[in-house]
């Protein structure tokens, strides 16, 4: 595995709200990459209907958060999640042509261009130790697209949902995403990256990317932690939204209990069951936090 240092990696954020989660999602990733861009629609969603104003915008112009001055904010009016990430990537990677210019003056420094990106959600807590040896899994193949498995969360940290789920997270910087976080193959190439025994090399040749062992790292997503508030402002606004069965909320979030089996709003199965998680098994990056009420039991 090579040298993780070896490694420019820039993150970048498609945040519309969240901000608990974005404080400790931002602090665990941020002495780990080279730079950060986040991109939000603000006050609109995907629709471009209107929306509270994001905290997330005040907190990072308030720099308390970035005491490196790693942080580029960019407010559009995206209605494309997929879309707005690759327009974050190409402002953080711009074309040669718009970095053909003549120095300014002696404190403008040339643009040094980022190996990866690191694509993560607002909800997405990593490790360090598991980031650390995923950037050097990464430098050492150097393949188009790698995705990292996930554990998942359910209305607290303290509830984890068994198995995991894999999510693009490093995206080469040559590379854009066509839709959400997801790289689409063809049914022939599905079909033949399931043949047995397939080496995992020309399995990821057949998908167009490839899996970071869970043994090197995974990340911690509370996509359903928090606040009754917050799942309901989640489900008006992410990019599964057409997806969720009707009256989720109501038939399924509000009664569930540890004993609940396939209880995710767009694909139930996909959420078989979960089991109570004590706060001294949780990593630190999680438990250092201060949270608000409901995301994780004392």
């Amino acid at each position: 595995m090579s040298d993780a240092s070896s490694l420019r990696l820039h993150a970048i954020y498609v945040a519309l709200d969240e901000l608990a989660l974005f404080r400790a999602s931002l602090e665990s990733v941020y002495d780990h990459v080279d730079r950060i861009t986040v991109i939000t629609s603000h006050d609109r969603d995907w629709r471009r209907e209107q929306r509270d104003p994001s905290a997330i915008t005040a907190e990072i112009l308030g720099r308390d958060l970035d005491p490196d001055r790693k942080i580029d904010l960019i407010v559009t009016s995206e209605t494309n999640e997929a879309r707005a990430r690759n327009r974050a990537m190409d402002y953080a990677a711009p074309s040669p042509a718009s970095n053909r210019v003549r120095r300014q003056h002696d404190r403008d420094h040339a643009l040094q261009a980022p190996d990866y990106f690191l694509i993560v959600d607002a909800d997405e807590v990593y490790e360090a130790g598991d980031l650390e040896r995923m950037k050097g899994y990464v430098a050492a193949g150097r393949r188009p697209l790698y995705r990292v498995a996930c554990r998942r969360y359910f209305k607290r940290w303290n509830y984890r949902i068994d198995g995991f789920e894999w999510l693009m997270a490093f995206v080469r910087v040559d590379q854009r995403l066509p839709y959400l976080r997801m790289r689409k193959a063809s049914f022939a190439r599905r079909a033949l990256s399931r043949i047995p025994g397939l080496p995992a090399t020309a399995r990821g040749g057949l998908l167009g990317y490839h899996d970071i062992p869970a043994a090197i790292g995974v990340f911690h997503h509370g996509t359903y932690v928090g606040p009754r508030s917050r799942i309901e402002a989640k489900l008006e606004s992410f990019g599964h939204r057409d997806e969720i069965a009707e009256h989720w909320l109501e038939a399924v979030y509000d009664s569930w209990t540890v004993a609940s089996r396939d209880f995710n709003p767009a694909y139930p199965e996909s959420f078989a069951r979960a089991r109570r998680v004590d706060g001294a098994a949780l990593p630190i990056e999680i438990t250092r936090q201060r949270w608000p009420p409901e995301y994780l039991d004392d």
